[in-house]
Formats: structure tokens, C-alpha cells, sequence
């Protein structure tokens, strides 16, 4: 895996874990349910980015494991989402929190698995540049609203 995947994945999956144990943690605003949803699968999100990270060390010789991270990663993220998703926020601020925070968890969950099925298609070979880019942007897109909610909820 050319040095470029592996330093973005790296260090967009450390952002991922400092923002999830960081922020939810300290908040006091009146949308609990919302904080300890997120707080019961922080732990889980941050086991599967250090799972992913370890997996990106050794590709492409880890081809499987990495596929496996990414695929545990993904599905994480989408059961989150789907668990937000159904909650109901007691604020206007808190609403928002919650449709930024499960926009931008389907925007990561995306990037993760266009990388996953990169990953296959490239069978143990370098992933194209090109489709680097697009899930780093699709990525950068989601951290941001995901951010962007984590801030409104604290």
C-alpha cells in the first residue's frame, strides 16, 4: 500500500478515536441519551481503528486482515448510526448535533468500505490513487459534520 494510504488512514483513525473519547465525555448539555449512545460504542470504534492501523502496517501482505478491520470498522459505524438515528434529541441544538453526527458516521462508514472493496479489487496490490482520493474526500466530508455535531452537543 503506497506510504500516502497508509499515513491517512493512520492518522484519520487516530483523529476518529481522540474525538469520540474526547468531547462526548465532558459534555453537560441536556441531550444525554445522544452522549451515551456514543459513549457505549467509543470504545468499540476505537478497537476497530487500532485494528485497522495495525492491519495497514503490514499490507499488503495483511490483505485479509485488512479487510477484515475495515469490515468490522464499517459495520460499527453503520450500527451507531442506525442507533443515533432512532433516538430522539430534547433540543433544537441537539437535533442538529444528531443529523450532523449521523450524516457524517454514513459519510466515514462509506469511505471505509469504498476502501474495503478497493482492497479486494486490488488483490494484495497497490489501490489506486484515484480511489484513495475519493474516500479521503468522502472521509474529510464526514469528520467534519461529525465534529461539527460532536461540538453542538457539548
Amino acid at each position: 500500500m503506497p506510504r500516502g494510504i497508509r499515513r491517512f488512514w493512520v492518522l484519520s483513525g487516530v483523529a476518529l478515536c481522540a474525538v469520540l473519547a474526547g468531547p462526548i465525555a465532558l459534555a453537560q448539555a441536556s441531550d444525554n441519551t445522544l452522549r451515551l449512545t456514543l459513549n457505549s460504542y467509543a470504545q468499540k470504534i476505537v478497537q476497530d481503528e487500532a485494528a485497522v492501523k495495525a492491519a495497514l502496517k503490514g499490507y499488503p501482505g495483511t490483505r485479509g486482515k485488512l479487510v477484515r478491520a475495515l469490515g468490522h470498522e464499517v459495520t460499527d459505524l453503520r450500527s451507531l448510526k442506525r442507533k443515533l438515528a432512532h433516538e430522539s434529541a430534547s433540543s433544537a441544538r441537539g437535533k442538529k448535533a444528531k443529523s450532523d453526527i449521523v450524516t457524517g458516521l454514513g459519510l466515514i462508514a462509506n469511505a471505509y468500505a469504498a476502501l474495503r472493496g478497493d482492497v479486494q479489487a486490488a488483490h494484495g496490490g497497490p489501490v489506486p490513487i484515484s480511489k484513495v482520493s475519493a474516500a479521503q474526500r468522502t472521509d474529510r466530508k464526514g469528520r467534519a459534520k461529525f465534529k461539527a455535531g460532536l461540538k453542538l452537543l457539548s
